[in-house]
């Protein structure tokens, strides 16, 4: 196994190059109740997108990047998770490749077979209370438009924990 450290000021990150083997979490959603800002990202064919588009639906914002383990390693939960509710027209999906170019996630979509909204940033500047302070980082939003939730790290998505809580964002904080 190879390590590598990274440093940014006082953190430290440490990457594995090597796909773990222990299993995946089941995540335990932090609550959060927060205005969601103005939020752009980018389709891989570059149309630009804002957030507010999915005024009125539960949305999985997931932010990874093709660097990182932990997110090669849940992509394919939240694949199982989206396999779910990809008809469900009150929930949106918005996984958001962060420091990666445009033809790297490309790339990873192509070889990996995945149907998930896959959608990026590059290098640009999320905003606050959605700027990950790791990686993955898995943000829900209500139809009502709030932060309800926030996990950091990867997890197994496709535990019927998050459909529950998914349901419960839908019937408890409908669109206004």
């Amino acid at each position: 196994m190879r390590t590598i450290v990274l440093g940014a000021g006082l953190l430290f990150f440490l990457i594995s190059t090597e796909h773990s083997t222990a299993p995946l979490h089941i995540p335990v959603i932090t609550p959060v109740n927060q205005r969601v800002p103005a939020f752009t990202y980018r389709s891989l064919d570059t149309k630009v997108h804002n957030l507010s588009e999915l005024k009125g639906k539960v949305v999985l914002i997931d932010f990874w990047g093709t660097w990182c383990a932990g997110c090669v390693e849940e992509m394919p939960t939240i694949e199982r998770l989206y396999d779910r509710y990809r008809i469900d027209p009150r929930v949106a999906f918005v996984i958001v490749s962060q420091n990666d170019t445009l033809d790297k996630v490309k790339a990873f979509v192509a070889k990996n077979h995945f149907n998930l909204p896959f959608y990026y940033v590059g290098t640009d500047a999320v905003p606050p209370p959605l700027s990950p302070q790791a990686w993955p980082s898995t943000y829900f939003i209500s139809p009502d438009g709030v932060l309800r939730g926030e996990y950091l790290g990867g997890g197994d998505w496709s535990d019927q924990s998050v459909v529950r809580y998914i349901e419960l964002l839908k019937q408890k904080y409908p669109a206004k």
